[in-house]
């Protein structure tokens, strides 16, 4: 009679479980990769819908510098970059006034971090984009299919960098909660409005979400294992995000401090571990510190906290808003009474509780060092609340994930891994979300277009300067290859005197309020009975949308030049009073408002003057002080309405220079 050990009896039913482990996991795995290339294919769809915003550009430039001497630097196309506020006075030159705040003394960049920056070089270089040069000759130097290709090329890291966020989150929220978990934040994040906005610019935004989300898993990865594995890869993740943003690594140095007790305490060999840890980060961000002269430059930098109003000021900005507080005081309630109860409360909703309790003060507390490190550091230009939670909204993520899945297995154990999904999405449909989905039938390209039509009609000539409101230089250089410089850098005396032409470029000259529409033009003026065909509303609509912009230029670079605009009917003054109104409302609550407070604002020419000139007395820079008043007197001016832009013209006649008043021709162009 044979005789079977257990070893023997299993094998069949071993080798069945193991075929479906197998199968799961090939099952498991197909579905991460279809939604993460589902992700990501929405993301890349038409990436080249519109043209970039200024900070797009600003990076952009910084990334071709690189492709030049491999660093970030502060020239491009042989003229000074200028991105910041202007607080620091450049005695030694004669044309500029100031130098940029966002360089440092050794001409490195380091108001920004530059893995995102060599990441789009790397993009350019794939793409065979080169930095354009500076050959004297004054046109365009590409078309719209170039621009969009150049924009998809900047555009593309930052989609991988979101792909890469998906598969962090679904890690992360596996190890952190559990696989349920892992499904909410893999299948929300995907479509997830605010990733997706983020993951589709040329801007650091998408690294830093994805990076300081990973650094938070692996952390936790250390507090709960700390193998020599985890630690090591920790401490790449802390160099990565060093090299993307300094707050947010400033912020996971924060938590890592707080949790290093408890990490030294409950594994052995830990002291060595960190030991290891810490020098592998220093070893990789220090260096880079010393080089590039980062900490003797940061002294002049202004931060954004002197500038406060607190308290009020803290109940101002996400997440300490009532509605975030209110949900935030309810989980905590919970939580409390579900751990406290204990013999009160089942099993089944008191055990996804206690999982959840530690992972509810680990990530919280990141968002509070987050929170805080962001009012603390951020310098003034940058405290915007679409930027205050980078730091800390990936772990918030993961954290809402992990909720999800633990009311999910309170409700239906064996089925949380399909309920938490569908419990996060609709906590955000219920909370007033909505899906973004690329594409659109506007031709956003035609503005710009439109410009540098008008610039190559000029012919300029080689040693003409072409000048723009700031920040719009940025865009206007990246696309058309031409030297724009910011003119709120330039000396007065060196415009007045210099003798060739000038070309200035006004971007954003109207405040978009709704109210200036020909549809609304229509229903206005039929109060007053005036049937207005569709053709004359849309022009009047274009005459009032310029016409607080010309009235005030004039002021400034036509003084004495006389009344030289139409006279507008009654429905029209009406229009203009309620426009203006909203206008200002708008730009004084305009993103960066703790810098534009106290002042009073008209149009973006003065929201502009204030954010560049702020700390070095705007008045003595703006309207009749303005460095191009005087220079662009007897210019020809040309307004684009369609491009929400004027161009004007100021040809070198030295006669014409001194106390002499030339009227301003104004021209629209249809």
């Amino acid at each position: 009679m044979a005789i079977w050990s257990p070893q023997q009896i299993s094998c069949p039913t071993r080798a069945r479980s193991e075929r479906h482990v197998t199968k799961r996991a090939l099952v498991e795995f197909c579905l991460v990769a279809l939604i993460v290339v589902s992700g990501t294919a929405l993301r890349l769809a038409d990436l080249d819908a519109n043209p970039f915003w200024v900070d797009e550009a600003e990076s952009s430039i910084n990334a071709l510098t690189i492709l030049t001497n491999g660093y970030p630097t502060d020239k491009y196309l042989g003229l000074p970059l200028y991105e910041n506020t202007l607080l620091k006075p450049w005695p030694e030159s004669s044309e500029y006034q100031f130098r940029d705040l966002s360089y440092s003394e050794k001409h490195f960049a380091i108001y920004h971090g530059w893995l995102p920056l060599y990441a789009i070089a790397g993009s350019f270089a794939l793409h065979h984009i080169q930095p354009d040069e500076a050959d004297g000759e004054l046109s365009v130097k590409h078309g719209v299919n170039e621009w969009k290709r150049r924009t998809r090329a900047a555009r593309l890291p930052g989609v991988l960098f979101g792909a890469a966020f998906f598969l962090v989150v679904f890690y992360g929220a596996s190890v952190m909660y559990g696989r349920d978990a892992g499904w909410a934040a893999l299948i929300i994040g995907a479509i997830h409005p605010w990733h997706f906005m983020l993951s589709r610019e040329a801007r650091y935004y998408s690294a830093q979400i994805t990076l300081t989300t990973a650094c938070c898993v692996l952390l936790w990865v250390v507090l709960k294992r700390c193998t020599w594995k985890a630690t090591c890869t920790a401490a790449l993740a802390f160099i990565l995000l060093f090299h993307t943003h300094l707050l947010g690594f400033c912020t996971a140095v924060a938590v890592f401090l707080l949790v290093l007790p408890l990490i030294l305490r409950r594994h052995n060999g830990a002291v060595r571990k960190m030991a290891v840890f810490t020098a592998i980060v220093a070893a990789g961000t220090l260096p880079w510190v010393i080089v590039t002269g980062f900490y003797a430059h940061q002294s002049g930098i202004p931060r954004a906290w002197p500038m406060l109003q607190l308290p009020a000021d803290i109940f101002r900005y996400p997440p300490v808003t009532l509605s975030n507080a209110l949900v935030g005081a309810a989980v905590v309630i919970v939580m409390g009474w579900l751990l406290l109860a204990k013999a009160r409360v089942p099993a089944r909703l008191r055990v996804p509780a206690q999982r959840l309790a530690p992972l509810l003060l680990f990530l919280g507390a990141w968002a509070l060092c987050g929170y805080a490190a962001f009012f603390l550091c951020i310098p003034t230009m940058s405290f915007t609340p679409s930027r205050l939670n980078l730091s800390y909204w990936g772990p918030l993520f993961l954290l809402e994930s992990a909720i999800c899945a633990s009311i999910a297995r309170s409700l239906a154990p064996r089925f949380a891994a399909f309920l938490a999904p569908l419990i996060m999405l609709l906590l955000f449909f219920g909370g007033g979300g909505r899906l973004r989905f690329p594409g659109t039938t506007t031709n956003l390209w035609k503005p710009l277009e439109t410009v540098f039509n008008r610039l190559d009609a000029l012919h300029l000539k080689s040693n003409a300067r072409i000048y723009a409101a700031p920040n719009g230089h940025l865009i206007l250089t990246f696309y058309s290859g031409l030297p724009v410089q910011d003119m709120t850098a330039i000396r007065k005396s060196y415009l007045d005197n210099y003798k060739g032409d000038v070309v200035y470029v006004d971007s954003n000259i109207v405040v978009d309020t709704g109210v200036l529409t020909p549809e609304r033009v229509r229903q206005t003026a039929l109060r007053y009975g005036l049937a207005l065909s569709p053709g004359v509303a849309g022009r009047w609509a274009d005459i009032l949308r310029t016409r607080d912009y010309r009235e005030a230029m004039l002021k400034i670079v036509g003084p004495g030049a006389g009344e030289q605009f139409e006279p507008l009917p009654l429905f029209a003054h009406e229009l203009l009073c309620v426009h203006n109104q909203r206008a200002s409302l708008l730009l004084s609550e305009n993103g960066l408002d703790i810098v534009t407070r106290g002042f009073d604002l008209h149009n973006w020419a003065d929201w502009r003057a204030v954010l560049k000139y702020r700390f070095v007395d705007p008045a003595a820079h703006s309207g009749l002080r303005a460095n191009y008043a005087e220079r662009l007197r007897g210019a020809d001016v040309t307004i684009l309405p369609e491009a929400d832009a004027a161009i004007y013209y100021s040809q070198w006649h030295p006669s014409a220079q001194g106390n002499e008043t030339h009227p301003t021709t104004v021209a629209e162009a249809n």
